[in-house]
């Protein structure tokens, strides 16, 4: 049995996806029932929060492995640590946990060293782990989809920078592998797409697949910190992306590796590819 935590977010959709067409026994996490109502009616699932901890015991129970997701806005990382300590007791053997690339070269950034924080509470418990440490997402390009509509434009705070952004299901088919086959213990993986864009870049192939014009206009970091600011961003989420905005912009996020074709034998997704897949989300 493999539990899956961040079930409903968009690597977790596309593992449980993938674990379940290869018949693996899964039970899934979640807050929200009628978020994962919709899953196979063999994916077992347990409803609340993993701050507390009957829920966390009633998650590991019988389980052998977990892939974990940690929460952005837990003080005290409460849900890991609950989580792990539950799992040590329950027997599993083995967690994959969510990472992020920022725990290689942004440990001065508030993101960089969540994640890396959450990597240490795993080090120390003594189970078996495997990190996956992505870059930036595709996915994360859905955040365009209400200025393309309003006005028919991206907002750019990055500049010319280039960094290479992965398709959360191709995070997932490491995943998959790191789940379900041995020799992944112990192991991080830095995990990118297999093209390094810049933002005017990433829109001009969006604008294709859409068949439609989408412009593409700079402004200050300040002001699209600004920006979010006013639509309800919490702090630690503004001071991260603004780091990572700032990284890209000099030039030095621009990293970009061929990890999913390596450890899975497939080619990642490019973005025209995951454009062309997702075209009516921007419609």
């Amino acid at each position: 049995m493999i539990l899956i935590t961040g079930a409903t977010g968009n690597v977790g959709r596309e593992l449980v996806k993938q674990l379940d067409a290869q018949g693996v026994p899964l039970r899934v996490v979640s807050r929200d029932k009628a978020k994962v109502a919709a899953l196979n009616q063999r994916v077992e699932r347990v409803i609340g929060n993993l701050r507390d901890r009957a829920t966390a015991q009633d998650a590991v129970s019988g389980v052998e492995r977990i892939f974990m997701v940690s929460l952005i806005f837990d003080e005290g990382q409460q849900a890991d640590r609950l989580l792990i300590e539950e799992a040590l007791r329950a027997g599993v053997r083995h967690i994959v946990k969510l990472s992020t690339f920022g725990t290689q070269v942004a440990l001065d950034s508030p993101i960089g060293r969540l994640h890396r924080e959450g990597e240490q509470l795993i080090e120390g418990s003594g189970l078996a782990w495997t990190f996956l440490r992505p870059g930036g997402f595709m996915s994360n390009s859905l955040q365009w989809v209400g200025t393309i509509k309003s006005e028919g434009a991206v907002f750019n705070p990055m500049g010319e920078g280039k960094y290479a952004p992965i398709a959360p299901g191709d995070i997932a088919a490491v995943a998959t592998l790191a789940l379900t086959a041995s020799g992944h213990e112990g192991k991080a993986y830095g995990l990118t797409g297999p093209e390094a864009l810049t933002t005017r870049e990433q829109v001009r192939i969006l604008s294709d697949a859409l068949g439609k014009p989408i412009k593409c206009v700079d402004i200050p970091i300040s002001v699209a910190a600004e920006r979010l600011q006013k639509a309800g961003a919490p702090g630690f989420l503004i001071e991260g992306l603004t780091y990572f905005w700032n990284r890209v912009k000099e030039g030095t996020g621009d990293f970009q590796n061929n990890e999913v074709e390596r450890l899975t034998g497939c080619r990642a997704r490019t973005f025209e590819d995951w454009c062309r897949e997702r075209r009516s989300s921007f419609l």
